[in-house]
């Protein structure tokens, strides 16, 4: 099952087998790659000599790839939990984050989830989404895969749909 664009989703919306296209995207910018390049003291000729940068196989500097992973998993995050359920939303772990082409500065990001498997919490309060995650360029080339599991918030108690005239 497919659904359209959606921003932030809750544990009912996820369905196995369903795919969510998170609505935002975001723009790469040359100016972060390279604060990032400074900051993790990443002395590739890939990442930050454009001139070395240029002879090489891809023509241009590359941004991080931690960088694109990290900007792929931000749009896709969940609704937000809860306070008291805070702890509980961050990720168990990915087991997997595969870089499969390069991203540029001024390639737009966006990110696509795909349902694995769901495990209620007792409490109903939410529950363990196992998922992947695609980054797709703005040509739709999948840049980055990450495979995922996290808790994730319930849209709280429903209501019956009775009105009251209190």
């Amino acid at each position: 099952m497919r659904t359209g664009a959606q921003d932030g989703w809750w544990f009912e919306d996820a369905v196995v087998g369903r795919v969510i296209e998170h609505p935002r995207g975001r723009t790469v910018t040359a100016d972060e790659h390279a604060r990032l390049a400074w900051l993790t003291d990443n002395a590739s000729a890939v990442h930050g000599d454009i001139h070395r940068a240029a002879m090489g196989v891809f023509g241009q500097t590359v941004v991080l790839g931690a960088l694109s992973a990290a900007i792929t998993i931000g749009l896709a995050e969940p609704a937000t939990a809860q306070p008291a359920d805070a702890a509980r939303a961050l990720p168990r772990g990915w087991s997997c984050i595969a870089l499969t082409a390069p991203v540029v500065a001024g390639d737009t990001l966006a990110a696509v989830s795909r349902i694995e498997a769901v495990t209620p919490d007792a409490d109903g309060r939410g529950g363990l989404v196992r998922r992947s995650i695609e980054g797709r360029d703005q040509r739709g080339t999948v840049v980055v895969r990450i495979h995922e599991e996290r808790w994730v918030a319930s849209r709280g108690p429903r209501s019956n749909g009775r009105t009251t005239d209190c």
